[in-house]
C-alpha cells in the first residue's frame, strides 16, 4: 500500500502559517489610527463655522422679523446681550416678549459671546460685559431701510452680518 505525502496542507504546514505576520498587524494598526484621526477631526466642530452658522440664522430671523413688522403693522424690537437674544413687541405700552412664536422666540448663543457690536445710522454700539444692558434694535417696517451691521465674537472667532436696504442679512466677507 502506498502512502501519500500530505504536503504543505498538512496540520504541520498550517501550524506554521496560523495567525498574522507582524507586518500585517502593523499595517492594520496604522490604518485604524488614520481612520480614527480622520473621524475625530471631522467630529470636532470648527468654532468659526459654528459662529458663522449662528450669524446666518440671525440674519434670516431678522429678515423675517422685518417682513413680520410690515405684514402685521406691529413694531418689533430685537434685544441682544452676550448670553442670547430675543424679539420683543409693544402692546398697550407694555413690553411683550415673543415667547410663543415658533421662530421669533428667545434664544441663547451656542457659546456666550465676548463682544457684540451693532453699527447702525453711522453709530457703533458695542457690548463687552455680561453685566451690560442689552442692545436694542427696532426692526424697520419700511420697504427701504438704511444698511446696518451686526458683529459677533466669542473669543475664538468673529463674524459679521450685513443688512441691505431691503433688510436682508448676509454674512460679510471675512
Amino acid at each position: 500500500m502506498r502512502t501519500l505525502d500530505p504536503g504543505p496542507c498538512s496540520a504541520r504546514g498550517r501550524a506554521g502559517r496560523a495567525g498574522f505576520t507582524l507586518l500585517e498587524l502593523l499595517v492594520v494598526l496604522v490604518l485604524m489610527a488614520l481612520l480614527t484621526s480622520l473621524i475625530s477631526i471631522n467630529a470636532t466642530p470648527d468654532p468659526r463655522q459654528q459662529l458663522a452658522d449662528q450669524a446666518q440664522r440671525l440674519g434670516l430671523l431678522l429678515s423675517m422679523a422685518s417682513d413680520e413688522t410690515r405684514i402685521r403693522q406691529q413694531p418689533l424690537i430685537w434685544e441682544a446681550d452676550l448670553r442670547g437674544y430675543r424679539f420683543v413687541s409693544r402692546a398697550g405700552g407694555e413690553r411683550v416678549l415673543l415667547s410663543g412664536d415658533e421662530l421669533l422666540h428667545e434664544r441663547a448663543w451656542q457659546r456666550p459671546l465676548t463682544r457684540l457690536s451693532i453699527t447702525r445710522d453711522g453709530q457703533l454700539h458695542t457690548l463687552l460685559s455680561q453685566d451690560a444692558p442689552a442692545l436694542s434694535v427696532p426692526i424697520a417696517g419700511e420697504w427701504v431701510q438704511p444698511r446696518w451691521r451686526i458683529e459677533l465674537a466669542d473669543g475664538t472667532a468673529d463674524v459679521a452680518v450685513d443688512f441691505d436696504e431691503n433688510g436682508i442679512g448676509s454674512l460679510a466677507n471675512p
